[in-house]
């Protein structure tokens, strides 16, 4: 466990081999606790730039997190000095860091009702009125973070305090039910049960995690850390929470939903701030990149968004043109990260004017190319939709086969994957590996294949499965995965969607961006009638991809994804039956871009 918590600890530390002014044990930090609304008292530690002089005012930067705000030496339980590369840098850079240990974590007092919850939106505007009058505050206030702290910086947008500037969420849970706790309606278990247990072990202040966390400076005998430790016992345990909620609207934990605990439930409020974003996201990391192009195109909020193609975090490159069994550094390096953040709080709270002025609004990663491209909108211009229809032998075709009364009956494999390092185990700090040769595993899906590209392919955006199929089982999974095969018959993964069929019942979308919505709530559910066709359409995650010339594009259909997804259905025999009828058709919907537009 305490590897896995270091593993995870470094998606936040964007580091790099240069050499940085600041040295740890030269950072000057209080750490005090500060009183909500409500009597309940949270941690903070306050780092000052290291010619701090009293009087000077700066402006501020939070981190809200899950993760304890700094550790300490179990033996000696003597401070450990901050470490974060990312953290320095800013200090480096004249901000005085706030971090906090939210509300029942870390030496902070209360429990939680659930993760994201309400209360943490009223404690962050608590903890700005706080700083803002401080003598070391000019008033203007930022926030930033990875994972759980880029969506708590956000919901520090939610609360609407005057003073908060601008924000940089990075690899964020836009809607926590879709990503990444119920992908598809399905439960991960083994990651949900790792990161569980992890924050369980934070929570009891447990030196399995590889330290304890760092007392205030007024708790000298640490009886204070001890009480405050001793109100997360009220915690819910996630794992628990998780398990509950077969359906985004039930009450799974203390009155909540996972859809009380969405970004979408904040949308207004959010809106009505205005405060800029700079948003990081990766076509391979769960949903983070779906989640940050819903955020731009129907939230108010100026934002810029970088999209790689890299595990969560941005710490490794993750194309599967590129990277196999070992990761390669990401693309833009740690240290452009870096640099573009520090950029960016300095046009928005020091009010400088630098090359952030000038960013496109979007900067995404198209794989196969293995370079940057670049809009001002999403989707980009001259994109189009473009079906290939499923048809006879295994065969994906862009024209449509007449005269077809054909259906393809596949017997779900329950041992198919991807794999160990896939877009849901980075969750938990791990890079993408292992998904430029999926040839075993296709062999063991229902596929459809077209002949050889005879003009390349430029894919950019959701694609949208349409499948016309009947199961002999009341409910099952639909995996579906898109793939570029090259000459050598070598297949990369491209990207992925899928669906629990009981969620299959279309609803109008709040985004109305013409993409098939799905509600996961419990009143549209919807059994399967075993023999029966239905139709389900289902969008994959985006992704941006440059297919050349000679290359050939699959789909692939699976009803499992071993390791990362507990089964829906028996495993002792599952058939679908995927049909290709002259008026009930199978097909995929590609958006394209033309291939020489940038």
């Amino acid at each position: 466990m305490k590897q896995i918590f270091l593993a995870l600890m470094t998606i936040s530390l964007i580091a790099s081999a240069s050499s940085f002014a600041v040295n740890p044990e030269e950072v000057m930090t209080k750490s005090v606790y500060v009183e909500m609304r409500d009597g309940v008292r949270l941690a903070v530690d306050v780092h000052f730039p290291k010619h701090h002089v009293a009087g000077v005012k700066y402006p501020v930067l939070f981190q809200l997190t899950r993760y304890w705000r700094a550790f300490a030496n179990p033996e000696t339980d003597k401070r450990i000095p901050l470490q974060n590369e990312l953290d320095l840098f800013f200090i480096d850079k004249s901000y005085v860091l706030v971090k906090v240990d939210v509300r029942g974590t870390g030496a902070s007092f209360g429990s939680r009702d659930i993760e994201y919850g309400p209360i943490e939106v009223q404690d962050s505007f608590d903890l700005v009125s706080w700083t803002v009058k401080q003598p070391w505050s000019d008033g203007s206030i930022g926030a930033y973070g990875t994972s759980y702290a880029g969506t708590a910086a956000e919901l520090l947008v939610a609360s609407g305090h005057p003073a908060v500037k601008a924000v940089v969420i990075g690899w964020s849970d836009f809607d926590v039910y879709r990503s990444p706790a119920r992908p598809y309606g399905l439960m991960a278990s083994a990651f949900i049960k790792e990161w569980s247990n992890m924050v369980a072990l934070l929570d009891s202040n447990n030196p399995a995690i590889g330290g304890i966390v760092a007392k205030v400076d007024e708790d000298h005998d640490g009886q204070l850390r001890a009480a405050a430790v001793k109100e997360h016992e009220n915690n819910p345990n996630v794992f628990d929470v998780v398990s509950k909620a077969t359906f985004r609207d039930i009450d799974v934990s203390n009155g909540f939903s996972l859809q009380d605990i969405s970004i979408m439930r904040w949308k207004n409020k959010i809106d009505e701030t205005k405060v800029p974003m700079l948003v990081f996201a990766s076509w391979f990391d769960s949903g983070t990149a779906a989640g940050a192009l819903t955020r731009f195109q129907h939230f108010k909020n100026p934002q810029k968004l970088v999209i790689m193609a890299s595990m969560h975090g941005g710490a490794a490159h993750a194309s599967p043109y590129k990277v196999s069994g070992q990761p390669l550094p990401p693309q833009p390096s740690t240290s452009h990260q870096r640099q573009m953040q520090v950029e960016f709080f300095d046009r928005h709270l020091k009010g400088l004017d630098n090359p952030a002025a000038h960013w496109p609004n979007i900067q995404y990663f198209n794989i196969g190319e293995e370079a940057f491209r670049v809009s001002q909108k999403w989707p980009p211009n001259s994109s189009r939709w473009q079906r290939a229809y499923f048809a006879s032998q295994g065969k994906l075709t862009f024209d449509i086969e007449e005269n077809t009364e054909g259906a393809d009956i596949y017997l779900i494999d329950f041992g198919v994957t991807t794999g160990a390092s896939n877009r849901w185990t980075t969750q938990m700090g791990q890079a993408v590996l292992n998904l430029d040769n999926r040839g075993e595993m296709d062999s063991r899906m229902l596929t459809y294949t077209t002949s050889q590209l005879d003009t390349p392919l430029q894919i950019t955006g959701s694609p949208v499965i349409n499948l016309a199929v009947s199961s002999d089982q009341e409910d099952a999974a639909l995996i579906v995965y898109l793939e570029d095969v090259d000459e050598q018959g070598r297949s990369r993964y491209l990207t992925e969607g899928g669906l629990r069929l009981i969620h299959r019942q279309l609803q109008k979308s709040p985004f109305n961006d013409g993409l098939p919505y799905h509600s996961y709530s419990q009143e549209d559910a919807l059994p399967v009638k075993i023999g029966e066709m239905a139709h389900v359409r289902f969008q994959l995650w985006p992704i941006s991809a440059q297919i050349v010339k000679g290359h050939r594009l699959r789909v692939a259909i699976a009803g499992a994804d071993a390791g990362t997804f507990d089964p829906v259905a028996n495993q002792g025999g599952t058939a679908i039956k995927v049909y290709r009828l002259d008026d009930n058709r199978s097909f995929i919907e590609l958006p394209l871009l033309d291939p020489n537009a940038n």
